[in-house]
């Protein structure tokens, strides 16, 4: 977290309290949306588990704050570029291991 200054520290925060704050919001629309609203009850379990996945994202990057891993690649320990950061505040892998992790989904899904 050393690459990261105290002033994009506090602006990360801020980013996922923003993002937490309309998960939660959206979560509670989602619980009272009509069922003729969502079409499909597979549909409203896929955006139930999309909206706990992001959750847990934001959950998990808090704890990287806390113990002074945020920023850190979780693959190669190399720092995350602030850029990415704060496009993507739960990011936990570097762009070059991101890819590779994504690659390698694709290859166990064909």
């Amino acid at each position: 977290m050393r690459h990261l200054s105290t002033t994009q520290l506090i602006r990360l925060r801020s980013l996922l309290d923003e993002a937490e704050t309309s998960l939660r919001q959206r979560m509670r629309t989602d619980d009272f949306a009509d069922d003729e609203q969502s079409d499909r009850l597979g549909i409203q379990q896929v955006m139930s588990d999309q909206e706990l996945h992001e959750l847990l994202d934001i959950t998990e990057a808090r704890s990287r704050l806390t113990d002074n891993s945020y920023g850190l690649c979780v693959d190669c320990g190399a720092e995350i570029e602030v850029e990415r950061l704060l496009a993507y505040p739960t990011a936990k892998r570097c762009l070059a291991c991101q890819q590779q992790h994504e690659r390698g989904r694709t290859r166990l899904n064909a």
